[in-house]
């Protein structure tokens, strides 16, 4: 994969790298590898680490899921319950961080904060301004402000906005705390192409920033460690 990972063109400037067609490709490609995962394969495989360095990027910029140690095949029909919590913190769905809960919407949720990533060009935790919060929050904030267009990153500020809007709307509903109002990955796909509309947004969740989820989350992943 000559142009590594996606965490590589992240990394300091090199978000300003990716163009807008180059995102709109990354994220789509990652839905369809989820999609394929979820629904392709029986009985499905969840991924369990869905992140900007497990995404890898060829010579054409076509994503490729990578990094399979800590997936996991699930059951067709139910959640599959573990006491072993795997994946990176502020990429692991709440409910499964702390009561051990994996479906296909533990990586919906993984998901969605990598295409809030790939838009805003920001890590899902800002480590030099505590005040940002997580990435969730953050968008929560500006798009409850009325300042969508804040989201996108600012090389990619003059262009298709619209789209790029429904692109963070897809995200915040795939990286919402309610695991019932998520869509699976096939949804989000479809929202992300215009094939389906977007259903409105549901009421803004307890920010993940807030302290009674920090304590919990970390707790959660150190003791399964």
């Amino acid at each position: 994969m000559p142009n590594g990972s996606l965490s590589d063109q992240m990394c300091s400037d090199g978000a300003n790298r990716l163009t807008w067609p180059q995102r709109k490709k990354i994220i789509l490609d990652v839905a369809k590898g989820l999609a394929y995962l979820h629904y392709e394969i029986k009985p499905p495989i969840y991924h369990r680490d869905i992140k900007p360095t497990n995404i890898l990027l060829d010579s054409k910029m076509n994503a490729k899921l990578a990094d399979f140690g800590l997936a996991k095949q699930g059951s067709e029909d139910e959640s599959h319950l573990t006491t072993r919590v795997a994946g990176t913190y502020g990429y692991v769905a709440p409910e499964y961080a702390l009561y051990g809960q994996l479906t296909d919407k533990s990586d919906v949720y993984s998901f969605g904060i990598v295409i809030l990533e790939i838009m805003s060009g920001r890590k899902v935790l800002d480590v030099l301004d505590s005040s940002a919060g997580l990435i969730t929050d953050w968008v929560w904030t500006m798009t409850e402000s009325g300042k969508m267009e804040e989201v996108f990153d600012q090389s990619i500020r003059e262009g298709q906005e619209k789209i790029m809007e429904r692109f963070v709307l897809v995200g915040m509903l795939c990286s919402h705390l309610a695991v019932a109002l998520r869509p699976t990955i096939v949804e989000a796909l479809k929202m992300l192409e215009g094939v389906i509309d977007i259903p409105q947004l549901p009421e803004r969740p307890m920010p993940l920033g807030h302290e009674s989820f920090q304590s919990s989350l970390l707790n959660g992943l150190q003791s399964s460690g």
